[in-house]
């Protein structure tokens, strides 16, 4: 078995002769797709693991954990991410004036996908929400989390 030429020296040889194609991307992406096709060769796909989730103790002792200690951030953090199953990265980007305690629902600005979309919250929700809310505003906040940088 000959042995293999390092990546970049096999991107020379490949050059040499494309070059006078003047190639586009989509040129060289076709280009590339015919010869794995001709070469029979697969991507190689790394197995799908499910994401091992938090068992019903340990969500409760959680909860539980972060009710005791009575931080009024991470727990309105916590319900928010349980009443409404967004995402983390989308939390931390909420702006106070996203939130519409009228009808109970909030804005997710450019979320997974770059999509906009509105998710609800509960009513019972919307009091402690309120009440954090004018918290932050006192502070001068825009953000509903401020991120604490002295940690």
């Amino acid at each position: 078995m000959a042995t293999r030429l390092l990546p970049k020296a096999m991107a020379k040889k490949f050059v040499r002769v494309l070059r006078p194609q003047h190639p586009t991307h989509q040129y060289l992406k076709k280009v590339f797709q015919h010869i794995r096709a001709l070469l029979a060769v697969e991507p190689s796909r790394q197995p799908k693991r499910l994401p091992e989730l938090l068992t019903d103790t340990e969500l409760i002792a959680l909860y539980e954990t972060i009710w005791q200690a009575r931080p009024l951030t991470p727990l309105v953090m916590l319900k928010l991410l349980l009443f409404t199953g967004i995402r983390n990265a989308e939390l931390v980007r909420l702006r106070l004036t996203d939130v519409d305690l009228q009808t109970c629902q909030m804005r997710i600005a450019q979320g997974k996908g770059r999509k906009d979309r509105y998710v609800l919250f509960p009513t019972s929700f919307r009091g402690e929400l309120a009440q954090y809310m004018e918290r932050q505003q006192a502070q001068g906040a825009r953000y509903l989390f401020r991120v604490n940088l002295d940690l």
